[in-house]
Order: structure tokens, then sequence, then C-alpha cells
């Protein structure tokens, strides 16, 4: 029975996630019929005579990349880039929140999707690039960054002639609601103006600012500045590869630190949510699972 603790998934697929959502820390998707979006688009056209173009990265770069070499994956500045990774990454990351992206949830498709490493890397023309950063610096491994995944879907349909559908799927993940006693405000203090934030803090979604566990650190402990429950559970969601959906009922920011806790074994970790007055309840989550129809290799560049 699974426990009210996170636990932290260490296979390779949601190794690589951590590790770019890390990075990061750091769909409005395309009308085509490479998707279900589509259906979505022409209900819209019914009622909205406006053409939108689709959105497109200004260049796409994609060429084959070292199995052995550094891997990553995250949005730059002014694009996106994912090094020496399978081409079944950047597709799970066209269609799916972070939080949700496993190999289980993408299904078809030849063996070189998953064996063969490319680097891909696409730049965002000057016109999209404040839209891009705005969103960009919101991330949130439970949402679907619209932009980067209609741009994404466009790079993919045209260079790999990707043809998918999709399929209803519930997959595990965890409720962050209100312990027996509900929050203890002792330790979920309420965020105040003029409150200082360490400089070395990192963005996370909401507006919220962490400061993770640094290399050498006495104490395992991450500290919150200026954080919902909603930004905190899309946290853990990073952290973990898991789903995490926020169902307290809290609202406002609040400053607080949380302790990972290890298990013996090392491969997995927990913190000590309930030291907040929260807890994680297992909960089964609405998702899609994306089956391909088609896919070529990339085009030459």
């Amino acid at each position: 029975m699974p426990n009210n603790r996170l636990t932290l998934s260490i296979n390779f697929f949601k190794a690589i996630l951590f590790l770019a959502t890390a990075w990061i820390t750091v769909s409005n998707p395309a009308a085509t019929a490479q998707s279900s979006a589509g259906t979505n688009a022409a209900q819209t056209a019914d009622k909205v005579s406006t053409v939108v173009p689709a959105l497109t990265f200004d260049v796409v770069s994609i060429r084959p990349g070292n199995n052995d070499g550094v891997k990553s994956m995250e949005p730059l500045p002014d694009g996106y880039r994912a090094r020496n990774l399978p081409l079944a990454f950047t597709i799970g990351e066209a269609y799916f929140p972070r939080s949700y992206q496993s190999r289980d949830q993408i299904l078809g498709g030849p063996g070189w999707l998953w064996n063969d490493a490319y680097y891909f890397e696409g730049k965002v023309a000057q016109p999209d690039l404040a839209e891009w950063q705005k969103l960009t610096e919101q991330f949130n491994p439970m949402v679907q960054n619209k932009m980067l995944q209609a741009m994404l879907q466009s790079a993919l349909a045209e260079r790999c002639k990707l043809v998918v559908h999709h399929t209803p799927k519930e997959v595990q993940g965890y409720a962050l609601v209100l312990g027996k006693h509900g929050p203890n405000l002792n330790k979920l203090k309420q965020s105040k103006l003029g409150t200082t934030v360490p400089s070395d803090a990192l963005k996370i979604s909401e507006g919220g600012m962490m400061v993770p566990i640094m290399p050498g650190a006495e104490q395992p402990i991450t500290t919150y500045f200026h954080t919902s429950t909603a930004s905190l559970a899309a946290n853990l969601s990073g952290l973990s590869g898991i789903p995490v959906v926020d169902r307290t009922g809290l609202t406002g920011k609040f400053d607080f630190a949380l302790t990972r806790l290890d298990s013996d074994d090392g491969r997995s970790s927990h913190w000590n949510i309930e030291s907040l007055g929260l807890k994680l309840e297992p909960v089964e989550l609405p998702t899609e699972i994306l089956v391909i129809d088609h896919i070529e290799k990339p085009s030459p560049n």
C-alpha cells in the first residue's frame, strides 16, 4: 500500500526529467490532424472566424547525438534544447506536463525512437521572445507550457512526419491535503512583505522561491519563500517525477522548510510534509496515453 510519503522514481526516464526540472528552477496544441487537439480546434473554428497562425520555432536543428554524452533537456531563454537524448523525450515534452511524462505514456514507434540519441534545438523568433520567457519563468511541472508544446509539435510534424492519437488513462499520483489537525501555522508561516530572500534562491511556480539542498550541507533542508501550497505541490512533482495536486484549500503564500529523509537503501526519498500539518494521499489522476501512428527519422538540417 502506498504510504503518505512522496517516493522518488530512479528509472532513467524520470532521472533525466528531474535533472531538467532542476535546471529550469531554475496545449494550446497546434491544430493539426496529428493530435486530438484538431477536434477542439475544429469546434472552436465554428465560433471564431479569425485564423491564428500555428506557433513555430524560428530555427530548428535536429542532428544525431552521442549516447554516451552529457544528457539534458530544458527550455532556454531563447528556445529549447535536448542534448544526447532519444527523440521520445522531446515527444513527451511536446504532449504532456513534465510530471506526467514517462515511458509508459508513449506507445508505438520504432526502436530507434528510444535508442538513438539526438541533439534537438529550437530557437524562438524575436517577436515571440517576451511571451516565451514569461511562460518558461512560470514553469510548473503539473501544467502544460502551451507555447513550448505547440512549437515542439509543429517541429516534430514537419521534420519527423509525426502522427499521433490519444487514449484516456489514469496514473498513480498524490494529493496534498490537510493533516488531521489542520495546518501547523508555526512552521507554515504566512509570508510578509519585505521578507529577505537569500540570493541563492531559485524561482519556482506562482512567484515562489526555493533554496535547494546544497552539496555538503549539514542538514538536507529545502527552504521556501512566498510559496503557495499549489506551488509546493508542483515543486514536489518536479522533484519526484510523480504527479502531485494541491487539495489543501489553503490560499495565500507561505515561508517554510522541508527536510528530506532518506531511506536505508538509498533508492528513494521523502519529505517531512507532516511537520507542516499537511500530508500526501495516493490518488488516481486522469491523463492520456500518446499512441504513435507514424514517425520518420528527422529530415536533414
